[in-house]
């Protein structure tokens, strides 16, 4: 078929092929259909361009608008892009008004504007605001409160506010936003059988060089192919640059791994996203929560790619993490496969976890799962009915490969909270304090904290105190856990690793 040939009628038509373009751009068949994609992304931004339809609206088409919100730090970020455009849409009428935001941050000559009861829109009017000047406005006074980021977090969603996203070029579009690669995988067929074992236990290749250029591209492609699909992530809007790793995998798939600043990462754990692509185009995103040996792991893939090489995917990621971070203990908890998920439950999203070596973690619900399987596998036609799926999602699913050192970290954060609860009596400060200035002087090495390494330190501070950790052989360890948790966050899980390994919890 000549693809040129084809012509839209209605905005769904357009919409419907870029979701056909981006399988094709990421699946191409040869160099021929690959060059012949790349031509009707051309057709399809200059019809996007004269067309300008409100019916192609948070499509992720060139040329159209996005209407949504997201994070004030994700907005910042966008707003310093050349290739789109920021403007306040609207604000929803049970949001904390302006007048209340802003009186905490105006300077005081302008604080009366805020009690004269003005709705937002006329309150910005009032100072002197001018739409074009809105996002910017409200952006810098956000930025007040970036040393206290949860609260200006909870202020920004409080707000209520609407914004619309305008591309004003075509990199600002799913069809153009992808990251250079070494070379165009060609596909013969999809690949559904495979050996998902000998794929886990394969070694990584090394990290690709990034320099700053390359290294800018790469976050800007993550950004994007969340805000092009009205997702965001903590890790991709929180990224820490120097935590960004990319590898070059086989069949034309790359991976992206990448942590979180200081100010907002998590304790002990490492919330470590990731985008996986596909011969440069964002495939599927997500992230895992490491903590020593052990990770929760969550699988999303886009529309356009569902149906295509899933598992195969799923397994390049699981390789990915299970060897940057010496996992042993992968969880998937009941949502990815059917809590509060009529989807999960449809499509049976628990088996293909289970076919890739999944299991539960209840014991019982496993023997269950083993008789379903059996089932399965010896009675033509037979699928598990909507309740047993249910019964699933009761449990996480665990990809156990080996044993491991590293307790759960429910279990660690049970320990802390008793300590707080027996030896402070609840007081969570003086807990934290008493355990850092204990902590402080037995590391006799750590003779200045930066900022960064601050948040750290609160954290190590009370896992020591928690676990008793005051052998001469522990200290070393968590003087570097608290020196690369901010900036290196596999660095840091290594030391987490050999802490466990250390002695028995």
């Amino acid at each position: 078929m000549n693809l040129s040939s084809l012509s839209w009628k209605t905005s769904a038509e357009i919409i419907s092929y870029q979701e056909i373009l981006l399988f094709m751009l990421s699946h191409p068949d040869d160099r021929r259909i690959l060059n012949a994609c790349r031509n009707e992304i051309k057709r399809i931004t200059t019809a996007c361009k004269t067309k300008n339809s409100a019916d192609d609206n948070d499509s992720g088409l060139p040329y159209t608008n996005l209407q949504t919100r997201f994070s004030p730090d994700l907005m910042a970020w966008l707003a310093t892009q050349t290739d789109c455009r920021l403007d306040v849409d609207s604000f929803e009428e049970e949001g904390t008004s302006l007048n209340e935001i802003l009186r905490l941050t105006l300077p005081a000559v302008e604080r009366d504007e805020t009690t004269a009861g003005l709705d937002n829109s006329s309150l910005l009017d009032a100072l002197s605001m001018k739409p074009s000047q809105q996002v910017a406005f409200l952006l810098d006074q956000f930025q007040q409160f970036d040393t206290h980021p949860l609260t200006k977090d909870f202020l920004w969603e409080s707000m209520k506010g609407f914004f619309t996203i305008r591309s004003l070029k075509p990199s600002f579009s799913r069809l153009e936003n992808r990251i250079a690669v070494p070379a165009i995988y060609f596909h013969t067929s999809l690949l559904k059988r495979f050996d998902a074992e000998a794929l886990l236990q394969m070694p990584l290749p090394s990290p690709v060089r990034l320099d700053d250029n390359m290294m800018a591209q790469v976050c800007r492609v993550i950004r994007y192919s969340l805000a092009l699909t009205l997702r965001e992530t903590d890790p991709s809007t929180f990224m820490e640059p120097s935590s960004l790793r990319l590898y070059h995998l086989e069949r034309g798939i790359s991976v992206a791994l990448y942590g979180m600043k200081a100010n907002r990462q998590l304790s002990l754990q490492s919330y470590i996203g990731y985008t996986l692509f596909k011969n440069g185009y964002p495939l599927a995103y997500g992230g895992s929560w490491i903590f020593g040996q052990r990770a929760n792991f969550g699988l999303n893939i886009f529309e356009a790619f569902r149906g295509g090489e899933s598992g195969y995917v799923m397994c390049q990621l699981l390789r990915t993490y299970i060897h940057a971070f010496q996992l042993t203990h992968v969880e998937v908890e009941p949502y990815q496969y059917g809590l509060d998920n009529p989807d999960g439950i449809a499509s049976g999203a628990f088996w293909f976890y289970y076919k890739y070596g999944f299991r539960p973690v209840d014991e019982h619900l496993n023997t269950l799962a083993t008789k379903e399987f059996r089932k399965i596998q010896s009675q033509a036609g037979y699928r598990s009915s909507e309740k047993t799926l249910l019964r699933f999602t009761e449990s996480n699913i665990e990809l156990h490969r080996d044993t491991t050192s590293t307790p759960p970290f429910d279990q660690v954060v049970g320990k802390i909270s008793r300590l707080i609860r027996t030896s402070f009596k609840g007081q969570r400060q003086l807990a934290l304090q008493t355990s850092r200035e204990q902590l402080q002087q037995r590391l006799t090495k750590l003779k200045s904290v930066t900022a960064m390494q601050s948040y750290a330190l609160d954290d190590v501070s009370l896992l020591s105190a928690a676990l008793t950790l005051n052998d001469e052989r522990y200290l070393s360890l968590l003087h570097e856990m608290i020196k690369t948790k901010a900036t290196n966050p596999y660095r840091y899980n290594q030391l987490l690793v050999a802490l466990f390994r250390a002695d028995s919890f």
